[in-house]
């Protein structure tokens, strides 16, 4: 018995050996067969269609090579993904993220938060020794490069794409030399980025010394390189694009798309030339889809499938028998578990490739990333983010590199190129359509990182109805940006009304019965030194003094008056808010408290010492994916007994007691408080830009009062609103009609930075 079944174990092994030696004659026999995928941005939907259709039939996929939207649809193939795993990935992508550079508001900054606000035309243009300049590309690549490695799950850097599951390359172009590189190791989120980057759009991938772009520019179809990696078929899909016909080259912009064109065509002619009779060509029909439809990924899928099913019999000459598909599958997933792709990583050692002005020290406080714990993908994501939030880098890269048995962060910093001085600008109009009709322009020139810690120059210049002057220096004064501090001179100048009853008085000016309007032309002179600490990158304490001098004449009355003031102040401010203009998550918190002495002119001939309050609440909350709920309560106090414009608290004006004119009501005391509806009507995404339309209305509450003792909940206004707004690419747009319980009525109009909210 037990020579048997020594017997039939040596038989057993004998026939295991002969199985995997005919299976390994039958793969040595078999051709190996290459897939080919051009560039074609959304229409690159078509290769997962063509894949699905490959796994169907069995057909074996032993070199995957791709141009531009191909590259990034062959690595994630290459990965050891299926057909299916890569369509849902695929699909699941926001590609819009792709081209979004700038980080969200929520992590920026409190001081960029307030620039960006303030100048919401962040053109970001360079200006430097008197020559503007320009980025390379609209877009630096941060947000797809983001988006990659999502996909990718953050592989580590490969020492050959030879050792993934399927061997790859990615064509990529060199811009200074326009030849063609197929990338064949590194981190593969890089090199498909490098190989997708569309000149002009999206700025090229620095990799080895080499400017590399969109590969799609010199060979579209990489049938070449599929060949010198040693294929014996190759699928070869084609989806680019086709030459226009005389009636669709009627403007300027359809003649250049034709030479464009003209360009790829000709490198894929050139490829198409090199296919054998047994390659197999794949046409799908998607030449009216458009290389940013990627909301119709799901049709052009379906066409890739279409064309692949129309050429099945010739695909079925390649197909595998059932054990080995089996086989070839197993040895694919085999390869896959090597591959060290995975959500978090235990992070051995930081190591910050530093090509930016700011102190290494900054760039690791910032990124506040432990060593000697894991770290997930979106740990890591965030804390890139934190690094390029400062405003002045042109892309913050990362990587994990797997060294001896260590997990190293490797993070490339690298200061924008047409810095580090910059531009930036406002616009805003507001009209009432009755009574008022402002409107503004201005820019703010901005040096940057001028001390390793970053500090910056600021200034700012702002006409029109109100004028505005601001130089500011701005320096922290830790690694961790913690603590700064905060100089500056300011004018401004303005024009507004001074709502005057018999209870209030200008000086010498009365009123015995009823009210009346007095003009107020101010111009003030400002200079503060404060000390700042930012206690969350969201909340922050400034202690600080400031002096004015101020200039006051009054529509009427003959002469100026001067107001000289000084004082210590306190300011809190909290912003977690997702935008400014419409908010759906966050909280925002300001408040400042004022010791004043002002003396001056006839209106305070003896001087006054007195104080100054003011706070806003506000939060932001999303009941549903599309609604939207803010809740703000506001309000101050000025002890002076002026009516001075610095020190008034007012009312008036859209979501400030809508129906009644800005500035509308004026005196010492001021509470109000607000509820606001908003629906995103329509979201308006047009791949890199979404411009969403919102409607909803306002119900608010509110009053000034001259003494403390006068304040009552039943002294308030009644007032409410319908809007609709659009937030676009130049600012807020609101269109709004408001009505409020004193009979007043009156219809708005705000676009870009706004006055009155």
């Amino acid at each position: 018995m037990k020579w048997d079944r020594v017997r039939r174990g040596v038989l057993g092994l004998l026939l295991v050996l002969c199985g995997w030696m005919a299976l390994s004659a039958v793969a040595e026999a078999r051709p190996k067969v290459a897939l080919v995928l051009s560039g074609g941005g959304a229409k690159g939907a078509a290769h997962l269609g063509v894949l699905k259709v490959l796994e169907a039939e069995h057909v074996p996929v032993d070199i995957v090579v791709g141009s531009s939207m191909g590259a990034y649809v062959a690595g994630m193939y290459a990965m050891g993904y299926s057909a299916d795993e890569v369509i849902a990935k695929t699909q699941d992508l926001d590609w819009s993220r792709g081209y979004q550079d700038k980080p969200g508001r929520e992590v920026l900054s409190l001081r960029k938060k307030q620039q960006a606000d303030e100048f919401q035309l962040q053109a970001d243009v360079g200006l430097n020794n008197g020559r503007l300049t320009l980025p390379e590309g609209v877009y630096q690549g941060q947000g797809l490069a983001a988006l990659l490695r999502d996909a990718t799950s953050n592989l580590p850097a490969q020492k050959h794409f030879d050792d993934l599951p399927i061997p790859y390359r990615a064509v990529a172009t060199d811009m200074e030399t326009f030849d063609a590189v197929a990338i064949d190791h590194g981190n593969l989120a890089q090199a498909m980025q490098a190989s997708m980057s569309i000149p002009g759009a999206l700025r090229p991938v620095e990799l080895e010394g080499r400017l590399l772009a969109d590969g799609g520019i010199v060979n579209n179809l990489p049938v070449d390189v599929a060949r010198q990696m040693g294929a014996d078929v190759i699928i070869a899909v084609d989806i680019s694009a086709q030459l226009k016909t005389r009636q669709q080259l009627d403007s300027a912009l359809g003649m250049i798309d034709q030479l464009t064109t003209y360009m790829t065509r000709a490198g894929t002619e050139r490829q198409l030339a090199l296919l054998h009779e047994r390659d197999i060509l794949l046409t799908p029909e998607v030449n009216s889809f458009s290389v940013s439809d990627f909301a119709s990924m799901r049709l052009i899928e379906l066409r890739g499938e279409s064309a692949a099913r129309g050429m099945v019999k010739r695909l079925q000459a390649l197909s595998l028998s059932p054990a080995a598909w089996r086989a070839h599958l197993q040895a694919r997933l085999d390869r896959r578990a090597q591959l060290g792709a995975q959500p978090a990583y235990y992070i051995d050692h930081i190591e910050v490739h530093n090509h930016s002005r700011l102190d290494e020290g900054v760039i690791r406080k910032l990124l506040a990333v432990p060593t000697g714990e894991v770290q997930t993908t979106d740990d890591l994501e965030e804390a890139v983010a934190r690094v390029n939030a400062q405003g002045t880098l042109e892309q913050v890269g990362y990587q994990v590199d797997a060294r001896d048995g260590r997990n190293v962060l490797v993070v490339d910093v690298k200061e924008k190129s047409w810095g580090p001085n910059y531009l930036d600008f406002t616009l805003g109009m507001e009209d009432d359509f009755h009574s008022r009709s402002d409107y503004t322009y201005g820019l703010s020139y901005t040096l940057t990182n001028l001390t390793p810690l970053g500090a910056e120059w600021r200034n700012e210049v702002v006409l029109g109805s109100q004028k505005h002057f601001r130089t500011e220096w701005y320096a922290p004064l830790d690694e961790r940006l913690r603590f700064y501090t905060r100089t500056g001179l300011d004018y401004r100048s303005e024009s507004r009304p001074v709502y005057l009853s018999s209870s209030q008085t200008l000086g010498d000016i009365q009123v015995e019965d009823g009210s009346r309007y007095v003009t107020l032309e101010s111009g003030s002179w400002k200079v503060n030194a404060d000390l700042g600490w930012n206690r969350r990158p969201w909340s922050r304490f400034e202690l600080g003094v400031e002096a004015a001098t101020t200039s006051l004449s009054i529509d009427g009355y003959s002469g100026t008056e001067r107001i000289n003031s000084a004082g210590p102040h306190l300011d809190y401010l909290y912003d977690t808010l997702d935008s400014r203009a419409f908010p759906s998550h966050g909280d925002y918190v300001a408040a400042r408290l004022s010791g004043v002495y002002a003396q001056g002119g006839w209106l305070l001939p003896d001087g006054a010492l007195s104080s100054v309050t003011n706070f806003n609440l506000f939060k932001a909350m999303s009941p549903t994916e599309r609604q939207a709920i803010n809740l703000r309560l506001s309000g101050g106090s000025s002890t002076i007994s002026q009516m001075l414009p610095m020190y008034l608290q007012d009312l008036g004006g859209l979501f400030s007691l809508s129906g009644m004119q800005r500035y509308q009501l004026n005196d010492r005391y001021k509470l109000f408080g607000a509820f606001i509806y908003r629906y995103r009507l329509l979201d308006n995404d047009f791949g890199a830009f979404r411009y969403p339309v919102y409607a909803g209305w306002s119900l608010e509450r509110g009053n000034v009062w001259h003494e403390r003792k006068e304040i009552n909940w039943n002294d308030m206004y009644t007032a409410g609103s319908v809007y609709l707004g659009a937030d676009t690419l130049f600012g807020p747009v609101y269109l709004a009609y408001g009505r409020a319980s004193a009979g007043e009525g009156s219809f708005y109009l705000f676009f870009g930075n706004s006055f009155g909210f």
